[in-house]
């Protein structure tokens, strides 16, 4: 194949990045925009060495799932790449990606698969967002390049974030070298979070005066950032600097620099997997955050130990103790590793992990392994180091009881899961 060649090709799946799976002389042929069990015409855009990359110019035999998408920058934008597939199929996409990887990459023979939790809403579900800035324009990347498509609304952030677009290309206006927007909103108070991200400091009482007249009364908080890679800096802060956000019975002060879980709509759902677990004498949550499963879990429990590298996180989630009157609940400042190494030798009924997409590292898992807590329950964003820390877990003495597709992203590729681990007699 030779790059823009035409090309007439059967889709036979959906595969990782939100691909159609086909063939092509024995080469595998990665189609964007395309639907499962599909005929399709593309045009090949990129060469690889096994495999090759295109996109449907034309659809000549429609899949059932395919759709209309509902965003006027689909197939532009880079932020979603499943919105021409309905929402059932995307679902079963996924449980199928995250088997087959498990299968692949862990030699687990049969995943015990149970019930997707599915999001309350496939649109208008994201109460955190990250706008890129450059040239005067708002919006997110294009899927081919780092050229910013420019938006006016954005169909799976939350409504009200959308009504903050017009005025935040107000600021675009008068921030020079701005770089990112990040706006968290709290669907429980009504209320905003905005960080400006530039490579040079913004004078603190011009920032004041552009809160006070171009951003609404319901934006409490403006910050001053800078990026160093993937780390954010925070410079100085103006006004009220976290939200309230209600999850079920449960209430929690998120800080502008703390996690919070960006799907509204699967809160409680997502809570009551976690915490779908036997009564515990002890346990630990490591990657803690606010205390977002941490203090649920409390309940099921005499007493557990969250952690959390985040020291504003941290703040946050023994204030949500107190708040939540639960006093079988400590928080520590800590990274993963030295929690566990701390705890080496105790005996601990659960473990409660949810890593970056990196996965766990070799030494936390030796030292789970070494420890073997009575049941581990793992969050995962990344099909592929799950899979790899479930194969080292399994071979240190670990049965799966099962795994649990959670799809807090809707129309895109990303793929989060829960699996449920006991130590074997």
């Amino acid at each position: 194949m030779s790059k823009e060649e035409n090309l007439r090709l059967s889709i036979e799946k959906l595969v990782h990045g939100g691909y159609g799976l086909a063939h092509h002389r024995d080469k595998v042929v990665l189609v964007r925009f395309a639907a499962p069990r599909e005929l399709v015409d593309v045009e090949v855009i990129q060469e690889k060495k096994d495999y090759s990359e295109a996109y449907v110019k034309d659809v000549i035999l429609s899949s059932a799932s395919r759709r209309e998408a509902p965003c006027p920058y689909f197939g532009v934008c880079g932020g979603c790449q499943l919105q021409h597939v309905d929402y059932n199929t995307q679902v079963e996409s996924k449980e199928s990606i995250l088997l087959e990887t498990l299968q692949r990459i862990g030699k687990i023979r049969e995943v015990p698969l149970g019930e997707a939790i599915q999001s309350g809403q496939e649109f208008g579900y994201r109460v955190r967002v990250q706008f890129k800035v450059k040239n005067g324009k708002l919006g997110f990347y294009r899927w081919d390049e780092h050229e910013i498509v420019d938006i006016e609304h954005c169909p799976i952030a939350h409504p009200r974030i959308n009504e903050l677009i017009k005025p935040l290309k107000e600021c675009v206006k008068y921030i020079r070298e701005l770089q990112e927007i990040h706006v968290t909103y709290s669907p429980s108070e009504d209320k905003f979070l905005v960080k400006f991200v530039t490579p040079t400091e913004i004078d603190r009482e011009f920032l004041g005066n552009l809160k006070r007249d171009c951003l609404p009364e319901d934006v409490v908080g403006v910050g001053d950032y800078s990026r160093l890679r993937t780390i954010l800096n925070r410079r100085f802060w103006i006004g009220k600097e976290y939200l309230f956000i209600d999850v079920g019975k449960w209430k929690f002060r998120v800080s502008s620099d703390s996690f919070f879980q960006v799907n509204w709509t699967l809160w409680e759902s997502f809570i009551r997997a976690v915490s779908d677990v036997d009564p515990f004498r002890k346990a630990i949550d490591l990657h803690c955050g606010v205390g977002f499963f941490t203090i649920p879990l409390s309940e099921k429990g005499n007493f557990i130990e969250g952690s959390d590298s985040n020291p504003w996180a941290i703040n946050d989630a023994e204030y949500n103790a107190k708040l939540n009157n639960r006093d079988n609940v400590v928080f520590i400042k800590s990274d993963a590793y030295r929690h566990l190494k701390n705890r080496g030798g105790e005996v601990l009924d659960l473990v409660v992990l949810d890593p970056p997409r990196s996965g766990l590292e070799r030494k936390e898992i030796d030292l789970l392994v070494n420890n073997q807590p009575e049941r581990i329950v793992y969050i995962s964003c990344n099909p592929a180091t799950l899979a790899r820390d479930l194969k080292a877990l399994l071979k240190g003495g670990y049965r799966l009881e099962q795994v649990k597709l959670v799809d807090m992203f809707p129309q895109t590729y990303h793929i989060e899961s829960v699996s449920y681990l006991r130590v074997q007699a």
